[in-house]
Order: structure tokens, then C-alpha cells, then sequence
């Protein structure tokens, strides 16, 4: 037998070995919770995947993407956010509509994804980072946005990824929902409202149609919290990049406790918005130190971690646990799960030369604060 050949042979061997160990597992820790009240595995999380696995830029091997998302299961994440790309602005005809380089690799994603674990959901994840621009010296929003252009293409692009398919060897595959993640916010927003209604109206009851969202409410209101529960069943608040700029958050203790703040604030939100089955899963940040051209950091990693958010999300589930006497409607976990951003930085091993930034502390806390605390 040739060397490439013997080599193929070992790791198919090697990833099917993982495989059967993840499901015997998955079936001992599910056995384990039935005859034990008293553990509780937090398995309803999402993580925010590279964009270069779905256009190709960084080529994989079949062999590669099955060990990548038997790297998911292992760290229990159930719904994967796969970055497919920037929406396009501009003023003609594309307006709205998503490149094709974006996801070039999607089709064989799911494909193999689905064959080595089954029970991960795929999303796919579209960006527009241009909701607003500048104007004597304010911030307005942007004529391309949401105008009747947009909206369609948007809604084309989430029936193509959630009802069509897209092809790969022949076959199509489709994608179990779709999340938006439309920056910069403006305070509640009525033409993101508007044209999340509109996309909403291609998707099935089954889809999962998601939306990245801010903490502050100063930004999105706990009225407007309630409006986007009834579009969207799945609300990610990005729980990062909170420090600088007269920021409170300046250590680990008030991190903690914007953690508690916010979790409280949203959960309670749903609770009493005609949709309290809206799913909530905040999005802990795992990723290096970040600092503006003018030397502000905003993003510390000794304070905002895993740890501290772990912490801070215990505290709140805590709270809501009070809170459930008065309102029966809060989720019984406090929270349906809760996301990684950024799964990179997260899973790569030893220290990012290039960053500074060692994961190895935070997948640590992830699994032992918060998947089986």
C-alpha cells in the first residue's frame, strides 16, 4: 500500500474512532443526566466560525472539515454561525444581495457536517457593517438600507441558503436558519424592524432565523427587546468589546456584573413579549487584546474572558431563578444557551504568534463553568 494511501487509511481510522467515542459519549452524559438530577449539561450553544471555511481561502480537506466539527461536539456546541459574507451596499440593483465567493465551500460543509454529526445545526450568518453613515457630523442611516432593492435581495438570499439549497456533487443542501448581524445599531430601529418582518415572511416555522444584537439599552429598548422576540426566535446579544471610552466596565467584578444586568434584562424582556420561547444565547468573547488607533483598549482579555462571563451568567440565572416565582414565563435555564466568538482564536492550540493570545484558560472555563459547571 502506497504512503498517501496508508496515511488516508489512519485518519479516516482516527476520525472514525472520534466519531463513535463523541456519540458513546453523548449517550453516557445523557444517561448520566437522566439518573442524576443533579447534572446539568449545557449543550444549547453557538460558536461564530471563520469565514474562510465556507469561501475556500483557507483550502480543507474532507478529512479537515470532519475534525473541525467533531471539535464542535466535543466542546458542545449545537448551533454553528457560519460567516458566509458582507452583504452588498451600494445604490443599483445588487443592493442587498450576497457574493458567491462567500460560500463556495458551504455546500460541502454541510454536507459533511451533517455526515459526521447530525445533530448540529447550521446557520449561516450574513454581515452589513454600513447600517449607518456619516452626515454633518452625525450618524444617519443609510438610504441603502432596508429600501424595497434591499429587502428583497435579503429575503432571496435566506430563501436560497433556507429553502432552496445550495448545490454541491449534484445534490442540494439546505441550511437550518439564518442570523443577521446588521452594525453599526441605531436606537430602535424601525427600518431593521421592518425589514426583518420582511425576510421573516420566506422562512418556515421550522427555520431558526436569529440576530446579533447590542447590550446597551440605550440602543434597543426593552419595548423593542419585546418587538424583536416576535420576529426573530433567537436573540445573541454580543456581550464583548464593552470597555473604553468612559466605559464602567473596567474589572473583572463589574464585568461580571454587566453580564448579570443584561442576561436579567433580555430574559425578561422575552418573557413578557407574547414569545417567551424565544431563544436567548449571549455570546462570550475568546479572542486577543483590542485597541483603537488612539490607544483606547476596548477589549481586555484578562477582563473580558470566559471566566468572568461564565460567572456573570451564573449570577444571572440565579437571579432569574428568583424572578421565575413572580414570572413563570422565564426560561427555566435562565438563558437556551450560549455562543463563542471568536471559534478561531478559541480552538487554536497553544499561543497565536501573531496576537499574543492563548486560548487554552478559556476552553478550560467554557467547559467547566459553564458546559457541565
Amino acid at each position: 500500500m502506497k504512503r498517501k494511501a496508508v496515511v488516508s487509511f489512519i485518519t479516516t481510522a482516527i476520525l472514525a474512532f472520534l466519531s463513535m467515542s463523541l456519540v458513546v459519549f453523548g449517550q453516557e452524559a445523557r444517561s448520566a443526566e437522566a439518573d442524576s438530577p443533579e447534572l446539568t449539561l449545557q449543550e444549547n450553544n453557538t460558536a461564530y466560525l471563520n469565514s474562510y471555511w465556507f469561501s475556500g481561502v483557507e483550502p480543507m480537506t474532507n478529512e479537515q472539515m470532519k475534525g473541525r466539527v467533531l471539535e464542535l461536539s466535543q466542546y458542545r456546541i449545537k448551533y454553528q454561525l457560519a460567516d458566509i459574507g458582507i452583504l452588498v451596499s451600494s445604490g443599483n440593483k445588487q443592493n442587498g444581495s450576497l457574493p458567491k465567493e462567500g460560500y463556495a465551500e458551504l455546500g460541502r460543509w454541510m454536507k459533511l457536517s451533517r455526515e459526521t454529526d447530525p445533530n448540529q445545526r447550521i446557520m449561516v450568518m450574513v454581515n452589513d457593517g454600513s447600517r449607518y453613515v456619516w452626515k454633518n457630523g452625525k450618524r444617519v442611516g443609510n438610504p441603502n438600507f432596508g429600501n424595497a432593492v434591499y429587502n428583497a435581495n435579503l429575503r432571496a438570499v435566506a430563501d436560497l441558503f433556507v429553502n432552496q439549497g445550495v448545490s454541491y456533487e449534484g445534490k442540494l443542501y439546505k441550511a437550518d436558519g439564518i442570523q443577521l448581524d446588521i452594525e453599526g445599531f441605531l436606537p430602535d430601529d424601525p427600518k431593521l424592524l421592518e425589514t426583518a418582518r420582511y425576510v421573516k415572511g420566506v422562512l418556515g416555522d421550522g427555520a431558526i432565523f436569529s440576530i446579533a444584537a447590542p447590550a446597551d439599552p440605550a440602543v434597543w429598548s426593552d419595548a423593542y427587546l419585546r418587538e424583536m422576540a416576535g420576529v426573530f426566535n433567537m436573540l445573541n446579544p454580543m456581550m464583548y468589546d464593552q470597555m473604553g471610552w468612559e466605559s464602567k466596565i473596567v474589572s473583572s467584578e463589574s464585568y461580571q456584573d454587566f453580564w448579570k444586568t443584561t442576561i436579567v434584562r433580555y430574559a425578561h424582556a422575552i418573557a413578557s413579549s407574547g414569545h417567551p420561547e424565544t431563544k436567548l444565547n449571549p455570546t462570550m468573547p475568546a479572542y486577543e487584546r483590542k485597541i483603537t488607533e488612539d490607544g483606547i483598549v476596548y477589549h481586555d482579555p484578562e477582563i473580558e474572558n470566559v471566566k468572568n462571563s461564565a460567572l456573570g451568567l451564573e449570577a444571572a440565572r440565579q437571579q432569574l431563578a428568583l424572578d421565575r416565582i413572580a414570572t413563570p414565563q422565564l426560561n427555566p435555564n435562565g438563558v437556551h444557551g450560549a455562543g463563542l466568538f471568536w471559534w478561531s482564536a478559541f480552538i487554536r492550540p497553544g499561543v497565536d504568534p501573531r496576537t499574543g493570545y492563548d486560548g487554552s484558560q478559556d476552553r478550560y472555563n467554557w467547559m467547566e463553568l459553564w458546559v457541565h459547571p
